[in-house]
């Protein structure tokens, strides 16, 4: 049979200090951070330091599965990432989200505007459509860019939604138990009103 085309593991097979893990070393290193706590808990033998967690990283990035991810998420600018940025954010605060819809809607319709244009450009002459291509490029990033930062706003306004719907059914379930709980009242005092008769 041909080796070439024997078939790969999916998953990758475990580490080599998977071995380490077991109930004794387990126990022992329980037992070594419960008797230097007071001193350092770092300080356990070398067998037993595959048990220790590594500390979370407070700082700059780490690495997870094969990818490298920044400790604080932050949105990058424009201008670092070496893109124009197409609309003013001077005069603006944080949390001005009309102002970011205004810029999105002028946005809209430049994209609109540069694909009418790259169509004529595309029927008089071919040749010059990477300029015009350029130019939708920097526009969609910057569409982009407004709607990521819209995110919180739009995260915010989503769970108060969740939380309005969640309440709106709690508020119809005592109604309705509170309409049963009339019914079965309403049938009691008959049943006594029968009963006294």
């Amino acid at each position: 049979m041909n080796d070439s085309n024997s078939v790969s593991s999916l998953y990758p097979p475990p580490p080599p200090y998977i071995k380490f893990f077991t109930k004794e070393n387990v126990d022992r290193a329980s037992q070594a951070r419960a008797a230097h706590r007071a001193t350092d808990p770092e300080q356990i033998t070398s067998e037993l330091d595959f048990l220790v967690p590594p500390p979370i990283p407070s700082a700059g990035h780490y690495r997870a599965f094969g990818n490298i991810w920044q400790v604080k998420d932050e949105l990058p600018d424009l201008e670092t990432v070496g893109l124009r940025k197409l609309y003013d954010d001077s005069g603006k605060q944080d949390n001005n989200y009309q102002y970011k819809i205004k810029q999105l809607h002028k946005l809209l319709k430049s994209l609109l505007l540069n694909m009418l244009e790259l169509i004529a450009i595309l029927g008089v002459n071919p040749e010059l459509f990477p300029q015009k291509v350029e130019h939708i490029r920097t526009i969609l990033f910057n569409i982009h860019h407004l709607l990521n930062e819209y995110r919180p706003h739009q995260s915010r306004e989503s769970l108060i939604m969740l939380l309005e719907e969640q309440l709106e059914h709690k508020k119809s379930e005592i109604q309705h138990i509170h309409a049963t709980c009339d019914k079965v009242e309403a049938q009691l005092a008959n049943l006594c009103k029968q009963y006294i008769e």
